[in-house]
C-alpha cells in the first residue's frame, strides 16, 4: 500500500531520534550513577522546591504563553530590552525555535564536530543542511576552518563555549576575531549552555551581542542552576527576530512552576557561585583522579571532562557501566563524564585503573 505521507521536505530519515538509539546500562545491583547527562549533582533549591510543591495545586491552569514575568526578570538581571529575550523549553527548544526562524530548504548551518546530538537533528528540522567541522586536535574549534566552510548559502554558524562535549572555551578575542568580517546576515549563536561553570568568564557579560548585531547568545536554566527536570531555556537575541521566532514556539512551553524556579534561581547569585565553586573542585579533583589513574582528560570549563580514548571509547564506557556508572561514549572519538558525587567519582576511577591496567 502506497504511504499516505506527503513528500517529505524535511530530511531526518538519516538521524535517529534524541538519543533514541542508546540502550540502558545495567549492573547486577541494578544500581546506576548516572554521569552521562551532564546533570548537577546538587538538589534544587530550596526555594525551588517550595515553587514545586505550592505550584502541583494548580496543575489543572495554563501558564502564561509568553513566561513574560520570566522575560522581565531577565531582562532586569543582564540587562538588555525584554524585546531581546527569547524564553522556551530548554535551550535546545530556543534553538529549535532560531533556527526555523533563520533557516530554510538550501540553508547551511555550521558547527563544530562532534558537538551537542541534538544539533544535527534540529538542522535538519529546520530543513537546513548542516556542516560539520571537526574540532582540532585538542578539542577546540576550528575558527579558521569553519571561516574557510562559509558560503553564500550559509545562514547561521553555532558556536558551544564551553564547549560540550570536550570542555574547551573560545576566548573573547577569538570570538572577536572570528566574527569580524562574516558576510551580513549569518547569524552566530552563541550556545553559552555552560558558561557558569567557566571560572574565566562572566556569565552576565553580553559584550559580543552588544557589539555584532548578528549575534545571539543562548542560555539555559537546566546546567549550573539545576532544573534539568523543568525545561526553561533563553536567548538573548536582536529584537526583530525575537519577534519572529515566538511565533515558531510551542504554546504554553514553559509551564508556570518551572517560570517561577528560574526566576527564584537567578535571584539567588551569591548561593549559585557557590555551587559553582564546589562543583569546580570537584572537577579539579576527578581530572586529577583520572590522569592518576593512567587517562588523559582534557582541562575543562564545563561540569563534566573529556577523555579522548579513540577506539577504546565503547571498551571503557562498558567498564564503566560495569562496575555502575553510566558515562556517554562517542565511538572512536572519547568518553565525556558529568562531575557528579564522591561516590560514583570512586567507582569511575577503579574503572580507569582496570581499563589502564588491560591497556598496558
Amino acid at each position: 500500500m502506497p504511504s499516505a505521507l506527503p513528500p517529505r521536505v524535511v530530511t531526518t530519515d538519516q538521524f535517529p531520534a534524541y538519543r533514541d538509539d542508546e540502550t540502558p546500562s545495567a549492573t547486577p545491583s541494578g544500581d546506576l550513577w548516572d554521569l552521562s547527562n551532564n546533570e548537577i549533582s546538587l538538589p534544587p533549591l530550596p526555594q525551588v522546591l517550595s515553587i514545586l510543591r505550592s505550584e502541583s495545586g494548580r496543575a489543572h491552569l495554563y501558564p502564561d504563553p509568553r513566561a513574560q514575568c520570566l522575560v522581565d526578570a531577565l531582562s532586569e538581571h543582564f540587562p538588555v530590552d525584554r524585546g531581546s529575550i527569547l524564553v522556551g523549553p530548554g535551550s535546545a527548544g530556543v534553538l529549535q525555535q532560531l533556527l526555523l526562524t533563520l533557516c530554510g530548504p538550501g540553508d547551511e548551518v555550521i558547527y563544530a564536530k562532534p558537538c551537542f546530538d541534538a544539533y544535527p537533528l534540529l538542522v535538519a528540522t529546520s530543513a537546513a543542511r548542516g556542516v560539520p567541522v571537526p574540532l582540532t586536535a585538542t578539542g577546540e574549534h576550528d575558527l579558521h576552518a569553519m571561516r574557510a566552510r562559509v558560503g553564500t548559502d550559509t545562514r547561521v554558524i553555532i558556536l558551544c563555549s564551553p564547549h560540550n562535549p570536550t570542555g574547551t572555551s573560545l576566548t573573547p578575542s577569538d570570538l572577536r576575531d572570528f566574527l569580524v568580517g562574516l558576510p551580513p546576515g549569518v547569524i552566530t549563536i552563541l550556545d553559552q549552555a555552560y558558561a557558569e561553570f567557566d571560572e574565566g568568564a562572566d556569565p552576565r557579560d553580553l559584550g559580543l551581542f552588544h557589539a555584532h548585531g548578528d549575534v545571539v547568545v543562548l542560555r539555559t536554566f537546566s546546567k549550573a542552576h539545576g532544573l534539568a527536570g523543568l525545561r526553561v531555556g533563553y536567548a538573548v537575541a536582536p529584537p526583530a527576530l525575537v519577534a519572529r521566532a515566538r511565533k515558531t514556539a510551542i504554546p504554553f512551553s514553559v509551564t508556570r512552576g518551572a517560570e517561577r524556579a528560574a526566576i527564584a534561581s537567578l535571584r539567588e547569585q551569591d548561593t549559585l557561585r557557590q555551587r559553582m565553586a564546589y562543583v569546580r573542585g570537584q572537577r579539579a579533583s576527578l581530572f586529577r583522579h583520572l590522569s592518576d589513574a593512567g587517562l588523559a582528560p582534557l582541562p575543562s570549563r564545563g561540569n563534566f571532562l573529556w577523555i579522548p580514548l579513540g577506539a577504546g571509547s565503547e571498551r571503557f564506557a562498558e567498564e564503566s557501566a560495569r562496575v555502575g556508572v553510566k558515562v556517554r561514549a562517542y565511538p572512536g572519538q572519547g568518553v565525556r563524564v558529568t562531575v557528579g558525587s564522591e561516590e560514583a567519582h570512586r567507582l569511575l576511577i577503579s574503572a580507569a585503573r582496570d581499563f589502564s591496567r588491560a591497556a598496558t
